[in-house]
């Protein structure tokens, strides 16, 4: 990888900026439509049909879907686990998927708003005429261009800013719905409403959650014993997500007309909660052993433990599973609770977002504090299995190399659900070959050339 250079300031303004313009990009209508008149009610998002409206959907989905193929392919294993060209070879095949999603997306979102042409004159959105093929042209060809769009604009992020460039996009994406929550809490406690213990208790378990998946202890002055740990939360905080899907499942079918009534839930009741913190910790256990196999994680320890240390390496694999767990259950089970809390008190966001946030601007800060230290870094390696991650850093201390975890935060909260954001290890451009070489598995004999490396930042 090229050195990245540039001031801590500079790195700042082209985060911010870049997060910024791709958020007012999105509000730029589709050609052909009008939304000036629409766009007022409160309750209509422009960006639905905007420039675009697919976001960085088709990336997030094709990168998720190369990555469990090279899984299952075994010419593509080495490539998952592999460097920055590795990684490349992976990225050739999720631009082609993303460009296949995004077109088929396209494809059938335009010829939906022809067939509601006239719902939308009712609201005169319509400028061209449907029925010429041009408009359907530059709409498909509009809306399929702009997933790539945000995709040039991440790289920008990796290359000259700080912090990941899908990371900052998606969080760019969410913060309007944060915006308007400060603007609700703000007139609440104008006008006297006692919600300053749900606004405490947002604020301890969003904390905690950005302290724990930045790799430090929830204890005050603990040391980590031992060279290797697994993140926190090791299961991801999807089960949060996924538990919901599962529990509204039964209201989707009954909205279908399928009968399945008995089996709904209202979710305002505890008998809800309590079934969703059960189908939680159930899903923190499955996704915990799915992303850090406790064998798979043993057999990588002992390949960078000492001769004399290989006989403890399952016993430590078992105490750091058992940590991370209970650490998964804790932040998942934490996080529904602060939107419980949130309900009841009639506030509206929500704390999985919250959480994505925070970390995502926690990331960029911590990023921006060690270029202050170091100066001009070089990314060298992409990391993908987090239970590796604290080996490597220790191994570059252990040769005097400052290094740091680019948006490590991030991928902690979603593990390998989001192979589109490896924590990238920083370090000093001078040190970068030193880096590589410790960091670099054996490779393989009788392996061909590699590629030459991308200037991006993975």
């Amino acid at each position: 990888m090229s050195p990245q250079r540039g001031g801590v300031w500079t790195r700042l303004a082209v985060t911010l900026l870049v997060a910024i313009g791709a958020r007012l990009a999105a509000r730029i209508p589709l050609p052909g439509l009008d939304l000036s008149r629409i766009g007022q009610t409160d309750s209509f998002d422009a960006t639905m049909f905007g420039i675009l409206a697919f976001q960085l959907n088709p990336f997030l989905t094709a990168a998720l879907l190369i990555e469990v193929l090279a899984l299952v392919i075994p010419r593509w294993r080495p490539w998952r686990v592999g460097g920055y060209p590795e990684r490349e070879r992976l990225w050739a095949r999720v631009k082609v998927a993303a460009l296949v999603l995004a077109s088929v997306q396209a494809f059938f979102f335009v010829r939906w708003l022809v067939k509601a042409d006239s719902d939308f004159a009712l609201f005169q959105m319509v400028v061209w005429s449907r029925n010429a093929p041009p408009v359907f042209i530059v709409q498909f060809v509009t809306l399929a261009a702009g997933p790539f769009l945000l995709f040039w604009l991440t790289r920008i992020i990796d290359r000259w800013g700080a912090g990941n460039g899908f990371a900052v996009i998606l969080a760019a994406f969410m913060a309007p719905s944060l915006a308007d929550a400060v603007a609700s809490i703000r007139h609440r406690v104008d006008a006297g409403d006692r919600i300053l213990l749900p606004l405490v208790v947002a604020a301890a378990v969003v904390a905690a959650v950005a302290h724990l998946a930045g790799g430090g202890s929830l204890r005050p002055g603990a040391v980590e014993s031992h060279d290797n740990q697994l993140p926190a939360p090791s299961s991801s905080f999807y089960p949060v997500i996924a538990s919901r899907a599962l529990l509204d499942l039964p209201a989707r079918f009954v909205a279908l007309g399928i009968g399945v009534g008995p089996l709904v839930i209202a979710p305002a009741t505890w008998t809800y909660r309590a079934v969703l913190a059960a189908v939680i910790a159930g899903l923190c256990v499955l996704l915990a052993w799915l992303f850090n196999r406790p064998r798979i994680v043993a057999e990588a320890w002992q390949r960078t433990a000492k001769p004399s240390a290989v006989q403890a390496v399952h016993e430590r694999v078992r105490g750091a599973f058992a940590r991370s767990l209970a650490q998964s259950l804790g932040i998942c089970w934490g996080l529904v609770a602060v939107d419980w809390v949130w309900a009841d008190a009639q506030l509206r966001i929500a704390a999985v977002n919250l959480a994505i946030i925070v970390c995502v601007a926690s990331d960029v800060a911590s990023e921006l504090r060690f270029r202050r230290r170091q100066g001009a870094l070089a990314a060298v390696w992409p990391v993908h299995r987090l239970y590796l991650l604290q080996g490597m850093l220790n191994a570059l201390q252990a040769a005097g190399i400052p290094a740091f975890p680019r948006g490590r935060r991030f991928r902690t909260l979603w593990n390998f659900l989001t192979p589109y954001a490896p924590v990238d290890i920083l370090v000093q451009a001078e040190h970068a070959e030193r880096a590589r070489a410790i960091l670099a598995p054996p490779a393989p004999v009788g392996a061909g050339p590699e590629p030459a490396p991308s200037s991006g930042a993975g």
